[in-house]
């Protein structure tokens, strides 16, 4: 039976991991198989079994039990599967903060960011942070918040401009609210329906929709408005999360699409989509600033979001 953890007094205890441990418990969480975890850390599976068991004994705790069908974390393995991730992330982003060091950057950011916060929010506090701070190596993924929150969590974002998903907690988080997003039905230029008056969402019902993928708080958002003008499905749906894909496929059919207010001007000003003139009685959640409130805060970061707040201001 092993014995609870005990708790050293000093801090450099705590610390006595080894790598290739740290390295085995991500590699488990993937394969659930401790050959095939050891395979994928270039070990054997005898050392793979000694550094698992060292590092149970190190914690006092269970990390895994064995089946026949491989390798299941009990409640202390999917903790230390959630920090060895993490230190790999961090350790990933280290050494990518290294890189871009040694070329002569003072520092690397990264930027999550939902779609309907880019053409505007986004744009312009990018803009205003490089004038002051040109050195600074910036990276941007444009997701969908159910995919960028968990990203944020694993430590592969520092910064993330969207919204928290129904249902989705973490006490590691913080979420500065910024500002609701309108909605608009965009579709090509002269489509059919643009030029009818008194339109409502049961009147587009017969068309081809571009959305969202399931799940998404955007897609929820659209559902609901749908429901509250008493559909309760939309009978065609092409599911998407890219602005390139939804465009193109606007431009060359009758289909529709739902997109933040924001997005559908910036569209609409290169004549690439027309607004369609019909009512949602819904707009988005309001778009939050969200950082992890578990981890130091770097001068760029801290630069960044004084920039972002100052443009909204």
């Amino acid at each position: 039976m092993i014995k609870p953890p005990t708790r050293p007094e000093d801090k450099f205890q705590k610390l006595r991991l080894k790598s290739q441990q740290i390295m085995l418990l991500a590699a488990l969480h993937e394969h659930r198989n401790l050959r095939r975890a050891a395979m994928a850390i270039h070990t054997t599976q005898p050392a793979a079994t000694a550094a698992l068991q060292q590092l149970e004994e190190r914690l006092g705790v269970q990390l895994f039990e064995r089946h026949p069908r491989g390798m299941r974390p009990t409640t202390y393995g999917e903790a230390m599967i959630r920090y060895a991730q993490g230190a790999m992330h961090d350790f990933d982003h280290a050494m990518n903060e290294i890189e871009a060091l040694a070329a002569g950057a003072s520092g690397l950011l990264r930027i999550g960011s939902v779609m309907g916060a880019v053409p505007k929010i986004l744009t312009e506090a990018i803009n205003r942070f490089h004038e002051s701070n040109p050195r600074v190596r910036l990276s941007l993924l444009v997701e969908t918040s159910d995919l960028l929150l968990p990203a944020l969590v694993r430590g592969e974002l520092d910064i993330v401009l969207g919204r928290l998903p129904d249902g989705f907690y973490d006490n590691n988080l913080t979420m500065q609210p910024l500002e609701a997003e309108p909605m608009c039905v965009i579709g090509r230029l002269g489509h059919p329906v643009a030029i009818k008056a008194n339109l409502s969402l049961t009147d587009l019902l017969h068309c081809r929709w571009v959305l969202h993928p399931d799940g998404s708080p955007m897609r929820r958002r659209i559902e609901q408005a749908f429901q509250a003008a008493g559909i309760v499905a939309i009978p065609d749906i092409l599911e998407t999360a890219s602005i390139l894909a939804t465009t193109a496929l606007l431009c060359n059919s009758d289909a529709l699409s739902v997109v933040p207010a924001n997005v559908a001007e910036h569209y609409a000003s290169y004549g690439m989509v027309t607004v369609i003139p019909v009512n949602l009685p819904i707009a988005m959640a309001k778009l939050g600033l969200i950082t992890r409130n578990d981890r130091n805060t770097s001068p760029a970061q801290l630069a960044f979001v004084d920039v972002l707040m100052a443009s909204l201001g």
